[in-house]
């Protein structure tokens, strides 16, 4: 009987050993944690003689539209205000909290935005708060969680308030990837 246990261990060790280690593998791979990328090939286009021909690279469009600068500096973008939000800072002990205020300044979502005017533009506007609504728990978890990773010293300055903004800024970017934040807008800010 102890033979067979003993050969039973053999086997399942080595077995036991891959197992944890594709899982680990994996795990790491989906969550980002693992840099890895895979590039397929189509095996390329061929001429008429036989011959390979290289196709252009095509430029990855972007999800949202990109105003000129000049238009946007006259016009500006979709303004969406986030409710006030009072969270604990990092600090240690946890006695410090911050009270802020968010607007954010969204780009609109054609260019055509640019030459409405009364109602058209309210109701434009109208139209793509509902759908940032849809997204807000989204905005909300990340400004939640860029907020609360915040120490005092991070942001009681002038030059840490524009870090918070910016970083706030490239964070929702990530997450709505089909809207663009242009400028995050801090409108009220109190530590305690």
């Amino acid at each position: 009987m102890s033979a067979v246990i003993g050969i039973f261990k053999k086997i399942m060790v080595p077995i036991v050993a891959v197992l944890v280690t594709v899982v680990l593998g994996v795990g790491l791979l989906l969550s980002g944690l693992l840099p890895f990328s895979i590039q397929l090939s189509t095996g390329g286009a061929t001429a008429a003689d036989g011959s390979a021909v290289s196709a252009a690279p095509q430029p990855t469009p972007l999800p949202y539209y990109q105003p000129p600068q000049e238009l946007h500096e006259l016009s500006g973008g979709i303004l969406y205000t986030i409710d006030q939000r009072i969270v604990n800072l990092s600090d240690p002990g946890g006695y410090r909290f911050l009270r802020i205020s968010i607007v954010l300044e969204f780009l609109p979502p054609s260019p055509d935005y640019y030459t409405l005017t009364g109602e058209k533009l309210t109701a434009a506007e109208d139209a793509f708060r509902l759908e940032i609504d849809r997204q807000k728990p989204l905005i909300d978890n990340v400004v939640t969680d860029v907020l609360t990773s915040k120490m005092f010293d991070d942001i009681f300055t002038v030059e840490g308030k524009v870090v918070l903004r910016e970083q706030l800024r490239q964070e929702i970017n990530l997450q709505l990837r089909n809207r663009h934040v242009q400028r995050v807008l801090i409108t009220d800010f109190v530590i305690q």
